[in-house]
């Protein structure tokens, strides 16, 4: 098993760890169960719906804690990543202080502006053993500039030959900036085209630009979802995988074994199965409808009134009970508030004929 796979083994876990618990919930629930799908992070308050292409990614890993934000719930998806950071990030996911502590590779010394009391110290001290970061010729290693998009690959790429994934270098003639890659970055950035995890954008590479660090979640989740096709590690684009939030727990990288590409997996669903097997969730999806409800919340009830209908269903709120606003920014309240026009939109997670978790929009 490869580095690469043993990290998505262990993203896999975490969600394999939660389902454990859920699956035996399931067992005798007999009342409608529901799963949001959301279109934007659940982790972090400013991955809005305009990540649509990447809060997937940033969240699941969010989940494996390869990527974090800045404390506040707030990840800045839009800004540029430090070389600094951008090395982290890759330590975190492929383990390589990990290696060099447990002592499978020498220490080859760390840079000359790499203080070692630093946050980043140890993460360019052990790429520096791997040979991922090699400096300048008068060893330095600039931490504090922005990575670019060709920098990125470059490392990106050393960092998967250190594991037993094989990527060929491929051709850069469908981008027009093509020959704006470096000669020193040209074999990296071919090789992750051509093993699609990188997908360029307008038919460009743009690799002298800043990577953002929702660019980088991106880069790192295809990097770390390789599949293994012999002479070529190779990134697979699923439809079928999504992730959830069932209660009050996210699930990532969650196969829907009932797709249907005509369907739009978005917005609350109900799901008449949740199974895990050999590390991979599955997910039963059914009941397309729009099912936002009116709610009312007193005295530990809540009280739907159907999208559809008029019918009104009463459940208790579970004990540990939470309101999550789904609008932006997104945010979470521990308890349940007597309503008025804050539940007015009501998307509810029910577990054992109990309300787990209330979705919700203001407007």
């Amino acid at each position: 098993m490869t580095r690469t796979r043993k990290l998505v083994a262990a993203m896999l876990l975490v969600a394999v760890v939660a389902v454990s618990v859920l699956t035996a919930a399931l067992a005798t629930d007999n009342t409608e169960t529901y799963a949001y799908l959301p279109n934007h992070s659940v982790y972090f308050y400013d991955v809005t719906e305009e990540y649509a292409w990447a809060h997937r990614e940033i969240d699941t890993l969010a989940v494996a804690g390869v990527i974090k934000g800045s404390g506040d719930h707030l990840f800045y998806p839009g800004n540029a990543i430090t070389r600094a950071d951008f090395i982290v990030m890759l330590d975190r996911a492929f383990g390589m202080s990990q290696a060099l502590d447990s002592g499978q590779i020498d220490s080859k010394g760390t840079f000359v502006d790499v203080p070692g009391n630093m946050y980043y110290s140890k993460s360019v001290t052990a790429a520096k053993a791997f040979g991922v970061a090699t400096g300048t010729d008068d060893n330095r290693f600039l931490p504090n500039q922005n990575m670019t998009r060709q920098d990125a690959m470059v490392f990106l790429k050393r960092t998967l030959d250190r594991t037993q994934l094989t990527l060929q270098a491929g051709s850069l003639a469908a981008f027009s900036d093509a020959g704006q890659v470096a000669d020193y970055a040209r074999e990296s950035v071919s090789a992750l085209v051509n093993a699609r995890v990188i997908g360029g954008s307008d038919g460009k590479l743009n690799p002298t630009a800043n990577v953002t660090r929702a660019e980088m979640a991106i880069m790192l989740y295809r990097a770390t979802h390789l599949l293994d096709a012999g002479t070529n590690a190779v990134y697979e684009q699923r439809n079928n995988v999504v992730n959830v939030c069932i209660g009050a727990q996210s699930y990532c990288d969650v196969v829907i074994e009932n797709y249907d590409a005509s369907v739009k997996y978005e917005g609350l669903m109900q799901y008449t199965s949740l199974r895990q097997e050999n590390g991979v969730i599955y997910i039963t999806l059914t009941n397309r409808q729009q099912i936002d409800r009116t709610v009312v919340y007193a005295d530990g009830q809540f009280s739907f009134k159907s999208a559809q209908s008029n019918d009104v269903l009463t459940l208790p709120a579970a004990a540990d009970c939470v309101a999550v606003d789904v609008t932006q920014p997104y945010h979470q309240i521990k308890e349940p508030v007597s309503t008025g026009d804050v539940y007015r939109y009501c998307y509810p997670s029910v577990v054992n004929g109990e309300v787990a978790v209330v979705y919700y929009s203001k407007t």
